[in-house]
């Protein structure tokens, strides 16, 4: 923003509309979906670009909502510090250097082999946490086919995340803090799940996604995607 009393603009603590609020008249803070959305979809369009340079097939709308928000950083500042997710935070600030600092992940693109096609399905995901060293997080995210805008429930299709690693067993979107926590009951609501655990987890992880509803189709005749063994 360039300017001295614009609408809705935050800017420092002194009264000034500018942040930094001294030495400068260029830059200033403010906040609202309005600003958030445009930043968030620039992130998009980098996380794209980004597997377009490595020579992937560029990420579908649920591996990019995924990927973005399983990268995402936990706000601990005022009218935050809280349980994922949030009203004031959701599952935190989008973090593209976090999105691309390298660290080995595992991904899946819509693989023709992990298709859904009726209730009480599971798809089970096993391997080696890669480094104690690095925060250990599993998200699962899908495109659920149009959902209705008079009923209760404008969802459709439930999966379900279960991850066990370190002789525990954690359901996803269960949080205490930043982290989740063993128990709690399954997510029927969200289509995105995350169990995000600190650094020192260690050994065989165990990842399971259950289909516990399936009930319309939320890509119709997706394409071939390759699964992904991500390693920079």
């Amino acid at each position: 923003y360039i300017g001295t009393n614009e609408i809705g603009v935050d800017g420092g603590s002194d009264g000034s509309i500018f942040f930094p609020d001294t030495g400068q008249q260029f830059y200033t803070a403010s906040s609202g979906t309005s600003h958030s959305t445009p930043c968030v979809s620039g992130g998009c369009a980098l996380l794209r670009q980004y597997f377009i340079n490595q020579g992937l097939t560029p990420p579908s709308p649920a591996l990019t909502k995924a990927w973005l928000m399983n990268s995402a950083r936990y706000l601990t500042g005022a009218y935050a510090d809280d349980t994922l997710w949030s009203p004031d935070q959701g599952m935190g600030e989008m973090n593209l250097g976090t999105a691309f600092d390298g660290t080995p992940r595992f991904a899946q693109d819509e693989a023709t082999s992990n298709l859904f096609t009726a209730s009480g399905q599971k798809r089970v995901f096993t391997g080696t946490v890669a480094s104690s060293s690095e925060p250990f997080r599993v998200t699962v995210a899908w495109t659920d086919a149009p959902g209705s805008t008079t009923a209760a429930a404008a969802y459709n299709n439930n999966l379900d995340l279960t991850v066990t690693v370190g002789g525990k067993t954690y359901l996803g979107n269960n949080f205490n803090g930043a982290y989740s926590i063993t128990g709690g009951a399954a997510d029927l609501v969200n289509n995105v799940e995350s169990v995000f655990l600190p650094a020192g987890v260690s050994g065989a992880y165990t990842v399971t996604i259950a289909a516990t509803s399936i009930n319309s189709v939320g890509v119709p005749s997706p394409g071939p995607r390759r699964t992904r063994t991500l390693r920079w």
